[in-house]
């Protein structure tokens, strides 16, 4: 079985998941993972688990190996590339949850307020009144402030979607990811370079990628 380290966030496994996609399509691996946050555990293992032959260890300290990157464009890539020898898929492909409990419209889009570990990034009352109101679709809330969901569930949300808006993040990282045109609100000091980092540094996310700048 062959053993990779990463370390990051909820965001960061998804890229890294990507990382790994076509190297898990063929065989068993074991992500050993290191995250300061105990509290994500859960929602990272779940996310390695959207593809079967993952499993997960996580690290108490952060990984002394070569680790997994969750960012396209960082200074280490080359470190990475030639250590692993990845491929990403940008454009995944997971296993389909049955979504007849969620009574989906035909035609909507999906709205994200809240995102962020500490949930400081958020959309502002007249900014989701703006979205809500401008739209002629139904619109779906998902993340923190939504339906009681598995991420299976949430990425079959989004994927169906005809738009997706919502602060930087993983589920941005989801829906540029499954071709769905997303207005991503860059809310905090870090954001600008993390979204260049991960949806602006491939051309395959980028070219779903709308940037709005919001204090």
């Amino acid at each position: 079985m062959k053993v990779f380290y990463a370390s990051g966030t909820v965001g960061d496994a998804y890229v890294i998941l990507c990382k790994l996609y076509r190297v898990a399509k063929k065989e068993k691996i074991l992500v050993r993972h290191h995250t300061f946050w105990k509290s994500l555990e859960p929602t990272i293992r779940e996310i390695y688990g959207l593809l079967p032959n993952i499993s997960v260890e996580f690290l108490k300290d952060k990984p002394s190996d070569v680790k997994i990157c969750g960012a396209f464009c960082f200074p280490g890539k080359e470190t990475e590339r030639d250590r692993y020898n990845l491929e990403p898929e940008y454009y995944p492909e997971f296993e389909s949850e049955d979504m007849e409990r969620f009574d989906l419209p035909e035609d909507y889009i999906t709205l994200q307020t809240v995102s962020g570990i500490k949930e400081d990034r958020k959309l502002g009352p007249e900014m989701v009144d703006e979205i809500t109101k401008g739209s002629k679709y139904p619109v779906i809330s998902v993340g923190k402030n939504g339906s009681n969901t598995s991420i299976k569930e949430v990425i079959s949300i989004i994927k169906g979607s005809r738009h997706f808006y919502g602060p930087q993040g993983f589920l941005s990282f989801v829906a540029t990811s499954h071709k769905v045109h997303s207005t991503v609100y860059m809310k905090a000091s870090g954001d600008k370079g993390a979204v260049e980092r991960r949806i602006g540094a491939i051309e395959e996310w980028n070219k779903y990628l709308i940037r709005e700048n919001k204090p």
